[in-house]
């Protein structure tokens, strides 16, 4: 049983959201509200935070829209566009302010499972040490329907494959996550304590920023566990492929915004990790080594083969023991060859 003190806290869910004008927006964002009107435990709230919108009517659609709900949802309005990330900080500082003490992230195209606030609520109930905790996701497409694992994007069916692999559980955990997996949450599927999101707020980066938040947060000691059978609804949709890498500037470019902004959020949390007593130096330098291996290996399969030889050359040149020791003798050869001809 819940006790008297957790029985009063609220869920509260942070969602980023940007309006260009283009229905399907709107509707998903209608949907993605009906999923929290859904819960089988009530006690939630939402801060929807409004991302700048180039859409004129954008605060006079979220105001009609959320009059109608019967959940508090208190809608935000950042002052200028600068990413999800950044909103989700001021969604954050606005729960902070209300005395929300336990958040959960939600994108403004994806769906809570019903009992995600129950279990939410019982597993950090629990245990009072806990700071963070992830959940699966399933894929859905723009109307809703599941997708087969084969019809993903390489990097998307990768997630799958590895959110069937052992759950992070416990400290520490972000060196795991580096060297062999290349993500273990969406933002959408992260749930944590309002002190450690105040403590390590969202990089102002446009892209990529939950990856590198993320490894940001377990290196600072963080506690890690697992909520199951409350599978977020992941919208990929079939039709006009991922948005981010449109924004960005095609695939090329966003891998780009993607090497350098994981890697800044890793190497800040070695960086913690090593202040705290918790890795050496050299552990921290091995991190990174397979890190740098193993999101080469990644942006490779995602169409960026030259990107991808670069990571592998700059993991030679970091650590050249390491290197060797977990990379193919092609791989080997190929770094080893392109760091002569520099």
């Amino acid at each position: 049983m819940l006790s008297a003190i957790s029985r009063s806290e609220t869920v509260a869910f942070v969602i980023p959201y940007f309006d260009d004008g283009l229905p399907w927006r709107r509707d998903c964002l209608r949907l993605t509200l009906g999923s929290l009107e859904r819960q089988t435990d009530p006690a939630w709230c939402a801060y929807l935070v409004d991302d700048a919108s180039p859409a004129p009517d954008t605060a006079e659609f979220l105001a009609d829209l959320t009059s109608s709900l019967s959940g508090s949802v208190t809608v935000l309005h950042a002052p200028h566009n600068a990413g999800a990330g950044q909103a989700r900080n001021l969604g954050i500082e606005a729960a902070h302010r209300n005395g929300q003490t336990l958040l959960a992230y939600l994108d403004a195209d994806d769906l809570a499972h019903p009992d995600r606030v129950a279990a939410v609520r019982a597993l950090f109930a629990a245990d009072p040490e806990l700071d963070f905790a992830y959940s699966d996701i399933e894929f859905i497409d723009e109307h809703g329907a599941p997708w087969e694992p084969e019809g993903l994007l390489p990097g998307l069916r990768m997630l799958d494959e590895q959110q069937r692999l052992p759950k992070l559980r416990g400290r520490e955990r972000w060196m795991e996550q580096a060297r062999e997996r290349d993500n273990i949450a969406i933002p959408s599927a992260m749930n944590l304590r309002t002190a450690l999101a105040l403590r390590v707020p969202f990089s102002a980066v446009p892209f990529c920023e939950d990856v590198a938040t993320l490894f940001r947060y377990l290196g600072s000691g963080a506690k890690i566990d697992h909520v199951p059978d409350i599978p977020t609804g992941y919208r990929v949709p079939r039709e006009g492929g991922s948005a981010s890498r449109k924004q960005s500037g095609g695939v090329d470019a966003f891998n780009r915004m993607r090497c350098a902004n994981e890697r800044a959020g890793l190497e800040e949390a070695i960086a913690t990790a090593v202040r705290r007593g918790a890795v050496d130096e050299r552990t921290g330098r091995e991190v990174l080594c397979r890190y740098l291996i193993r999101i080469g290996r990644t942006v490779s399969a995602d169409g960026s083969p030259e990107l991808g030889m670069s990571q592998l050359r700059q993991a030679h040149e970091l650590d050249p023991e390491t290197f060797a020791e977990h990379t193919t003798p092609t791989e080997y050869a190929d770094a080893s060859a392109a760091a002569v001809t520099r």
